[in-house]
């Protein structure tokens, strides 16, 4: 697969390739220098096939190469952090399946709770890294408005289509964790 690759770089244009080069402790996608890792996209640890990502792309790579990431420090250190109690009111159905999904994981009930909060605060994450990526996909950073071919309302539309399938793709992916 890395030959395929390398073959394949040859005929794709980066625009945006010397930027982020260029910047060597930064996030090979928005130039991000806050809480890298590196992420190596083959078993090796060859320099060519890594690149340090901050944790939203991390994630983002992760999902896209469906290899397990890197677990956050946040539920070490949500022990050690000062709690509070809420209450939330919810359908008694809500209730009973949260419960069989806290006990199918052998889990407390707020321990599934919390840990469901941190997803979804994780998805919002992703989605906006979604947005960020499609965004510089459809327009390169290099290209003016007057050079561009294609008039606003179409890459408007392509950017609204290309939500809609990453959405349908969350859903199918969460649809797909929930019957595991």
């Amino acid at each position: 697969m890395p030959s395929e690759r390398s073959s394949a770089e040859e005929y794709i244009q980066y625009p945006d390739r010397d930027r982020v080069e260029g910047a060597k402790n930064a996030c090979a996608i928005c130039g991000s220098t806050d809480s890298l890792s590196v992420y190596t996209f083959t078993p090796s640890s060859d320099a060519e096939s890594a690149a340090l990502l901050c944790p939203t792309h991390y994630t983002v790579a992760a999902i896209l190469d469906d290899s397990p990431y890197q677990e956050t420090e946040t539920t070490s250190e949500s022990e050690h952090q000062e709690t509070r109690k809420i209450t939330v009111r919810v359908p008694r159905a809500l209730v009973d399946s949260a419960d069989g999904a806290a006990e199918h994981r052998e889990q407390t009930r707020s321990e599934f709770v919390r840990d469901s909060i941190q997803m979804a605060i994780g998805l919002q994450e992703l989605d906006t890294a979604f947005d960020d990526i499609l965004a510089q996909a459809v327009r390169s950073p290099d290209v003016s408005d007057s050079q561009t071919d294609q008039p606003e309302s179409t890459t408007e539309t392509d950017v609204a289509f290309l939500k809609e399938r990453i959405r349908t793709l969350e859903s199918l992916l969460e649809d797909s964790i929930e019957k595991l």
